[in-house]
């Protein structure tokens, strides 16, 4: 991210250009046009098809254009279910004039972001580094004979907004004409200095780094120093993310811990209370707009639903809460219901909107529940609905894109299940049995209004995740429906997503199969293969794994350098063959192969495959040293390397990781104090000590409430079960750095450290603190080293 905000000033500069040559246009749309995209299978470019743009799809057709008439391409990249691109669609290419606009200077090009990962990967990191942020929908102007971007953003609205100094799409169009025309020279080097950085971020080559336990504890504790004590989950604030790839690693590597076990369990709590799950369908929506779970942005995604179910089951099988396996079950059976196809291949995702209003169809009020109820001779569970689901406490739903509807309620429950039973005098089953006639009376209704699309492709790599949240649920739920519907899937794939070369296809509509799969594809089949062998015993579903890893290593393999590529070679439609160890809303393609070269050794023996995994850790090894937190799967592979291999370990193991941090700590610019260096604390007792940290002159440390995930923040936790710590950090103050805007500390930080006893300390206790020192131009390495303070037990117990 070092290299991002020096292609900032691109994106300034054309913008205060185009605030000079603000255009207005008003044309209304015709519903009379035809386009290229309508000879494709893409859900969402289909939707393009009768726009007046002469939207073109990507390929070499599209290129041929550009080359020939020297037109920049106008690039729009989204996905069917996304809000803000069916909101742009509406303001802007269906708009009669825009599109004429559009049509003159550009040659114009949509890509379904889920159809082509690749493209979507390359022009998001020339997104985020002209701008430091991005989204959906994407939109980018490219050289018409390198495909190299020279601008980029994402949503622009149709009008100009001067007050914000921000030009709306009509003058953005007509200043990118303009500054093509006048300025092409310029823009070429813009484009091959942003390419230049695109090829650094996304395949640079950098020196492996020792790793050991020290980078599994960093990123324990700075899940744990990023937890939201009132409302759960691992960031604070809005919006909030499930984040499924996390959860699993706390899952797996901080299940020990009692503060990760209580930190993650309440997550799942909040999670599945909120509006953000379906209460009355099952399944989880995107994500929470607001910091408590409650309102959703309403899309369902099958890849969340597929990580999810999967932690939600293995939840209720580590705990025996019943809570979790009801959730779990509720996502499995949405999924059959709503979401899987005839031959048991699985759709991709549900939209946010029906009739043009986010979440419409799963909003309700008083009077609409009470007549639902009714219809279905409920009468006697109305006010029980009304008062386990909220709404006897006012709506808390407003469209804030269409004001003058009338408010509504988004569906939630305030307490887990047991608790609300024991208000009602009920027991646990009686009051999920009274849920189940409720829901189901509601879902009746509910079906009834108009639904939000559904985006029928199918995709491989999201079926290998669900292939896989089938066979958990069927395993470890013990419902065989669970199972049969993995295996199904996971024959249809088989069976029909293969092309004549042998190879995965990506994706699948209407019967054809096309684009040759990515890496992610054969991943996430292989983790879908092996967890349902797992639940089957059944031998050809190792089989298969098998096959796809070797088909994976022929096509994907870095072999200067270890690891995986993303993309197959040759491809000429990309100019930079990337690869990424980030994980997002789905773990990375290389940290999910990790994982599951780690499972296939332990199933068949083969020592190739732990090679495999300890060359792509050596890889991925900078980014678990820098920033834990954003290759999380990749060190949940470390975890299980140091578990079960430990002299597998890349670049050295954890005795060298520890040498390594011992000498950078003696230089990170910061020197650390404590008023007390040890306490002796009983039961349930509590002391304040002030830690100091002294800052050198011209550095900071960046504080602990950051946004961007590869800042890394002030924290401090502990892993131990035996006492919990909290600290009273003070505001940062703003700085502006090369990566844009943070908080800082610098010179004097004090913070109050208050720690309580909460269990058997063994011989003490100890936690640990992790910062990051950065100046104007650079970061060193993140430090995570122990606090200067022990937490005894009192002399004689």
């Amino acid at each position: 991210m070092q290299n991002m905000i020096q292609y900032r000033w691109i994106a300034l500069a054309i913008l205060l250009l185009g605030v000079s040559a603000m255009a207005t246009v008003d044309g209304e749309s015709s519903s009379t046009h035809s386009n290229r995209l309508a000879q494709e299978t893409s859900p969402y470019l289909l939707q393009h098809a009768r726009n007046p743009v002469d939207w073109y799809p990507w390929g070499e057709e599209a290129f041929e254009a550009a080359r020939a008439q020297n037109k920049p391409i106008f690039l729009s990249i989204g996905y069917s279910t996304c809000y803000w691109c069916h909101v742009m669609e509406r303001e802007s290419f269906e708009n009669e004039d825009i599109a004429a606009l559009m049509n003159e200077h550009f040659i114009c090009v949509k890509v379904d972001r889920e159809e082509r990962p690749d493209v979507d990967d390359i022009y998001m990191t020339a997104v985020q580094l002209m701008t430091g942020r991005g989204g959906w929908p994407m939109s980018v102007f490219l050289l018409p004979d390198t495909l190299e971007p020279f601008y980029g953003g994402t949503y622009f609205p149709p009008q100009d907004n001067p007050q914000m100094g921000s030009p709306g799409f009509p003058t953005l169009l007509t200043t990118m004409d303009q500054y093509w025309k006048t300025q092409e020279p310029s823009l070429r080097e813009q484009g091959g200095k942003l390419s230049e950085a695109i090829r650094e971020q996304m395949n640079g080559s950098k020196d492996p780094q020792p790793v050991g336990k020290e980078q599994v504890d960093a990123a324990l504790s700075q899940m744990l120093a990023n937890y939201d004590r009132e409302d759960a989950g691992f960031s604070k604030g809005a919006p909030k993310f499930p984040m499924p790839v996390n959860l699993e690693f706390l899952q797996e590597a901080g299940w020990s811990s009692l503060p990760v076990r209580d930190a993650l369990k309440h997550t799942l709590d909040r999670m599945a209370m909120g509006g953000m799950y379906d209460q009355i369908g099952g399944g989880f929506h995107r994500y929470s707009v607001d910091g408590q779970w409650l309102v959703p942005h309403f899309e369902k995604m099958l890849y969340d639903n597929a990580m999810l179910a999967s932690v939600y089951a293995r939840a209720a099988d580590e705990t025996g809460d019943s809570y979790y396996a009801e959730i779990a079950t509720e996502i499995l059976d949405y999924v059959l219901r709503e979401m899987t196809t005839e031959s048991g291949a699985f759709y991709s995702a549900q939209d946010a909107e029906s009739n043009t209003r986010e979440g419409d169809s799963y909003l309700w009020t008083p009077e609409e529940i009470r007549a639902a109820l009714t219809e279905a001779g409920l009468e006697e569970d109305v006010e029980f609905t009304l008062d386990v689901y909220g709404l006897d406490d006012g709506t808390n739903f407003r469209d804030p894109h269409h004001p003058g509807d009338a408010p509504r309620n988004v569906i939630r429950i305030t307490e887990r299940p047991e608790k609300l039973a024991a208000g009602f005098g009920l027991t646990g089953k009686e009051i999920l049995a009274r849920f189940e006639r409720v829901n189901e009376a509601l879902l009746a209704v509910r079906d009834r209004r108009d639904q939000p699309g559904t985006d029928d492709k199918i995709l491989s790599g999201w079926n290998g995740l669900m292939i896989g949240g089938m066979a958990d649920g069927g395993r470890l739920l013990g419902d065989s429906r669970y199972t049969e519907a993995a295996r199904r899937a996971a024959d249809e794939v088989m069976k029909t997503m293969w092309s004549k070369s042998g190879g995965l296809l990506r994706t699948k509509r209407d019967g054809a199969a096309r684009i040759p799969a990515f890496l992610e594809d054969y991943a996430f089949m292989i983790r879908g293969l092996l967890r349902l062998e797992e639940a089957t015993g059944d031998p050809i579903y190792l089989d298969q794994a098998v096959q796809l890893a070797a088909q994976a290593r022929e096509r994907f393999w870095d072999a200067e350098r270890g690891g995986w590529y993303d993309t197959l070679d040759g491809q000429s439609d990309l100019f930079v063959r990337g690869r990424s160890f980030y994980d997002g809303a789905v773990p990375s393609a290389n940290g999910v192969m990790i994982n599951e070269m780690i499972s296939l050794h332990e199933r068949t023996g083969r020592d190739s495959y732990l090679d495999d995994a300890s060359m792509a850790m050596a890889v991925v090894s900078p980014d678990m040293v820098r920033a834990p937190r954003s290759a999380i799967h990749s060190v949940q592979g470390l975890h299980r390397m140091l578990k079960d291999h430990p002299g597998r370990v890349a670049s050295g193991g954890g005795s060298a990781s520890a040498v390594k941090t011992k000498k950078s700590a003696s230089n990170h610019k910061v020197s650390m104090g404590i008023s007390d260096r040890q306490v002796r604390l009983g039961p349930g007792e509590s002391t304040t000590v002030t830690l100091t940290l002294q800052i050198d002159s011209g550095w900071h440390i960046n504080s602990p409430v950051q946004t961007d995930q590869f800042v890394v923040p002030l924290s401090i936790a502990t892993l131990s079960n035996g006492f919990q710590i909290t600290a009273a950090f003070p505001p940062g103050e703003p700085f502006t750095g090369p990566d844009g805007p943070v908080n800082v500390y610098s010179h004097t930080v004090e913070i109050p450290v208050t720690v309580t006893r909460v269990g058997d300390l063994g011989r003490s206790g100890q936690a640990s603190i992790t910062w990051q020192a950065c100046n104007s131009q650079n970061c060193l390495m993140p430090v995570t080293i122990p606090l200067p303070l022990k937490v005894l037990a009192p002399a004689g117990e």
